[in-house]
């Protein structure tokens, strides 16, 4: 079979698979009710959307290595971003964090029980081999085994995390983590010389089906999606052997709005673990921006940083440690510039 017909079949696949199983988690009865606060839809609306993407997902990667492992040849293409036994614990990490997402999502957790869990896997899995391979700094590599697990374990906890915290606005999160997919895609390619992973391309097909039904309203990722896709970006960034700041540029979006967002709610004396309305795309939709508005502005920041951190792969050296942190520093500035924009408002309104 050749690449192209793979890469059809498979996302054809995986579209099918995730549609369906989207269409079965809106009957469910797990479902997000407006509270007049933070929820603010009219009217309750499923959940459970990301469990049926991630579950897709699984499925169509099992199925590609059950047939590569019975027929080698029938696959056309590199499917998977390292070896399979690695890619398999990245694949089961994620779909740990996505179970505890559901478990949330149907049953609620308490916020330091649900940090407890997912800590717990973030930690197991670099000790079962989801590493990176290497940090490159200007000033050398580091290749310490102990420095490389512990700095993969706090990667993936900070950004499964910040994509829990991204997720709430219609097709923001979502969107935007299928950019970041096709930006890891994109950037093997060009660093290693290899055609598309079907795998990943198929991963955002899943996400695809997912956002047909979320842009309309009709259904939301809730935790299960949020941990479990920001899980399967992390891990797979991770066993890639791409440079770590390639990685973390196509995360700059998600990163930059949730870690200066921490540090404001610090500054303020603000409990980190409280649910708030403190990040920029939160401003954005109280200042009036609809949801296509905001899901739009994240996704074409993600489209930037990930043709950056693409550039940045097929150079190599020093370029996707300096495109890293210009990006930051830009991103960063918008970040204030919405707050400051947001808080003269109010502040005029008050006044007014």
């Amino acid at each position: 079979m050749t690449l192209a017909v793979t890469l059809v079949f498979t996302c054809a696949l995986s579209f099918s698979l995730s549609w369906v199983s989207c269409e079965f988690m809106k009957k469910t009865g797990v479902v997000d009710a407006p509270d007049g606060e933070r929820k603010l839809q009219a009217q309750p609306v499923p959940r459970l959307g990301g469990l049926g993407v991630i579950t897709a997902i699984f499925i169509v990667y099992a199925l590609s290595v059950f047939i590569h492992q019975a027929t080698p040849a029938l696959l056309g293409g590199d499917w998977l971003p390292g070896n399979i036994p690695t890619v398999w614990m990245a694949l089961a990490a994620s779909l740990a964090l996505a179970l505890i997402g559901a478990i949330d999502d149907i049953w609620g957790l308490g916020a330091a029980t649900k940090l407890t869990l997912v800590l717990v896997v973030c930690v197991t899995a670099p000790l079962l081999g989801v590493t990176a391979s290497a940090m490159e700094t200007p000033f050398g590599a580091i290749a310490m085994p102990g420095l490389l697990v512990a700095g993969s374990a706090l990667w993936l906890l900070v950004f499964s995390n910040a994509a829990n915290f991204m997720d709430g606005s219609n097709g923001l999160a979502m969107g935007s983590l299928a950019i970041m997919l096709l930006g890891l895609m994109t950037s093997l390619m060009l660093a290693t010389g290899a055609g598309p992973h079907p795998g990943l391309a198929a991963a955002v097909a899943a996400i695809a089906a997912f956002l047909v039904h979320n842009m309309r309203g009709q259904l939301y990722a809730g935790d299960a999606g949020a941990l479990g896709l920001g899980g399967l970006f992390a891990t797979l960034g991770l066993v890639s052997d791409l440079p770590v700041w390639t990685i973390a540029t196509l995360a700059l979006p998600f990163l930059t709005d949730v870690l200066l967002t921490l540090v404001l709610r610090t500054r303020r004396g603000e409990p980190l673990l409280q649910a708030h309305l403190d990040h920029a795309y939160q401003a954005l939709l109280k200042d009036g921006w609809s949801h296509f508005e905001v899901a739009v502005l994240w996704w074409t920041m993600s489209a930037t940083c990930a043709v950056a951190a693409s550039v940045g792969a097929a150079a190599g050296g020093a370029l996707p440690f300096v495109l890293f942190w210009l990006l930051a520093l830009v991103l960063s500035g918008g970040w204030m510039l919405i707050h400051r924009e947001t808080n003269n408002k109010v502040a005029g309104a008050r006044h007014g």
